[in-house]
């Protein structure tokens, strides 16, 4: 089931509000902050009201030169009435986990943190035909169950009503402006009606997806949505961050980023209001300038049934379709085929003992051995942690865990989590590295992992490996501190100073110094210590690295390798890190203003980045 972190923009480019005192609910934000940001989440099953949601179609004229029709969503026809009536009902949530609800005299409040009958809403789909426009204005309109009327502003002074029995004008129209999940700024891709991820593949001289993958494995399963003007996105497959960045097109081919339609000038003031939205940041100028990719690269989401769909510009759904399975658009109803959901992707990563400079490795059967130079399918391990026991999993490309075996060595034998297979990861504070050991639950011990002169892993009875880690698949990184809502990014267009306030993050690949990484310019590999120690941090839309300044504070300036900041990175959950200097033992903080500086601090308290 589908749930989501959005911000709900009106028809006057405005957002929903939730004041911090007083609970206090508005259509009044310029830009998408704390106060903006509200979940939407199924509503619980099997809790009584006194009305079941109805399915409607009809037209209405609106209030602004154009006509509204409504469909509400639902699931195959298959699909009874009681469990459509269930899938729809959904629960908005603000950031204060207060509900928003209406009572039986069209009052809106969101003061309470307990669901009842008031909260519950269904989502309907709106496509809006405008005058001189060619497409349709995909939008969604929120029905309060319990009173049957539509959620909606009042245009004189953005509060909040629920007194429409039809959306008609866009008082009763919401654009989604969905926020990346915690964790899951990259997601696996999932075909409902498939049951495979999505994975860009090469197809002679271009690039498709082809909904054909069992598990989200390697950077070729990742994905991220980007934000544009109302209520529009565009999918972008994460392994073409590094190089040039593409966008899905509606015909299943990957297009170029930099073939982005030249800038479009609106000097209407709604408008430029908007255009400020795709990074979350209101205008105030009188004009404005965006880059907006093609149409055929523009998809709206709608929601059905607990699960989203992709809408292009010709009312058309993306789904897999023929032998091959490739992601395009092609039916204009909705089915289990047009139906997807984000699922989160855990790391992969590679292990490099320190004693001998070589990869762990299965190569050589379910042993687990320091003995490989290079990182192929057999080097890379996926690693999960659990937050309950502060232990971690690790498992192969088949789903083997690695386990205890005979005469302590380490086998990947296990077809399941395991307790035998639980480790805990620790940081030295030396070089950047890390040391594994065993939870050895019937000793209530920890059984470092260790190795014998032939490289075989074991545990216990020697001294514990150190290991520095590659990251496999998660390379490219979007950045937010545990402690606060906004991403890390540059301050504005011009500066290259970093800050932690973004609505939509900034994207940074992480680059290894060492000789195996082929992304590294040559000249890079002689200027700097090519020993596999330490990386670097790039932003991915300049190609600068980031580097120090004034100081202790952080910007992406550097044109190489050769006078950029080195880092360590230590993994401390599953979805966060620790940033260090690899030349101090400052870590990257987070101040109370935003800004993101080097701090000497005890490891425990480094702020921890979302990645």
């Amino acid at each position: 089931m589908w749930s989501g972190t959005v911000g709900l923009v009106n028809g006057q480019y405005k957002y929903l509000t939730a004041e911090t005192f007083g609970h206090k609910i508005n259509a009044n934000g310029v830009a998408l902050k704390k106060k903006q940001l509200w979940t939407i989440e199924p509503f619980p099953f099997g809790t009584s009201t006194g009305l079941s949601s109805s399915s409607t179609s009809s037209n209405g004229n609106g209030n602004h030169g154009g006509s509204i029709n409504v469909r509400s969503p639902g699931m195959s026809p298959q699909s009874s009435i009681e469990e459509m009536d269930e899938l729809e009902n959904v629960a908005i949530k603000s950031h204060l986990n207060c509900y928003l609800a209406v009572d039986s005299y069209g009052n809106v409040t969101c003061d309470s943190q307990i669901l009842h009958d008031g909260c519950r809403f269904t989502i309907t789909i709106c496509a809006m035909t405008q005058e001189g426009h060619d497409e349709d204005q995909i939008s969604w309109a929120f029905r309060n169950i319990s009173r049957g009327y539509f959620l909606g502003v009042s245009n004189d002074s953005g509060s909040i009503i629920c007194n429409a029995k039809m959306p008609q004008s866009k008082a009763e129209l919401w654009h989604v402006h969905l926020v990346p999940a915690r964790g899951a700024t990259m997601f696996g891709f999932k075909s409902v009606g498939r049951k495979r991820y999505a994975q860009i593949i090469s197809s002679g001289n271009q690039k498709q997806i082809q909904i054909d993958s069992t598990n989200v494995w390697g950077p070729e399963t990742l994905f991220q949505f980007k934000y544009f003007e109302n209520g529009n996105y565009v999918l972008i497959p994460a392994s073409t961050c590094i190089g040039s960045i593409k966008y899905i097109s509606s015909d299943g081919i990957c297009v170029d980023a930099s073939n982005e339609k030249s800038s479009i000038t609106n000097n209407n003031n709604n408008n430029n209001k908007l255009n400020g939205f795709a990074n979350g940041n209101g205008l105030t100028n009188g004009s404005s300038s965006i880059v907006m990719p093609p149409k055929d690269c523009l998809f709206t989401i709608e929601y059905h049934g607990g699960f989203v769909a992709f809408r292009d510009k010709s009312g058309r759904y993306l789904a897999a379709t023929g032998r091959q399975a490739v992601l395009r658009t092609r039916s204009t109803a909705v089915g289990k085929d047009e139906l997807f959901v984000f699922e989160p992707a855990p790391l992969q990563v590679a292990f490099r003992a320190t004693f001998n400079n070589k990869w762990i490795s299965i190569k050589q059967g379910v042993d687990l051995s320091a003995n490989q130079s290079e990182v192929t399918q057999h080097e890379t391990f996926q690693i999960e942690y659990n937050d309950k026991y502060d232990c971690w999993y690790l498992s192969t490309k088949d789903g083997k865990y690695w386990s205890p075996g005979v005469a302590s060595a380490v086998h990947v034998s296990q077809p399941n989590m395991s307790v035998k297979g639980r480790f805990r990861l620790s940081w030295n504070q030396d070089e950047g590295t890390c040391s594994l050991s065993l939870i050895d639950d019937d000793n209530d011990q920890l059984k470092p992992l260790c190795a014998r002169k032939s490289g075989q892993l074991y545990t216990g009875g020697g001294e514990s490996i150190k290991f520095h880690i590659k990251f496999m698949n998660r390379t490219n990184v979007c950045l937010r501190a545990s402690n606060s809502s906004g991403f890390v990014g540059t301050k504005g267009q011009g500066s290259y100073k970093l800050e932690s306030n973004k609505t939509m993050p900034d994207m940074f690949v992480i680059e290894y110094a060492n000789a195996d990484n082929p992304t590294i310019s040559r000249d890079d590999v002689d200027a700097i210590d090519s020993s596999f120690n330490c990386c670097y941090l790039k932003l991915a839309t300049s190609g600068k690295y980031l580097n120090v300044v004034d100081g202790q504070t952080l910007a992406a300036d550097a044109p190489s390798m050769a006078c950029a900041q080195q880092f360590h990175i230590e993994l401390r959950t599953g979805t966060y890190i620790a940033i260090r200097a690899y030349d101090s033992n400052a870590y990257l903080n987070l101040t109370a203003n935003g800004g993101i500086v080097f701090v000497n601090c005890p490891p425990e308290k480094a702020t921890l980045w979302e990645f």
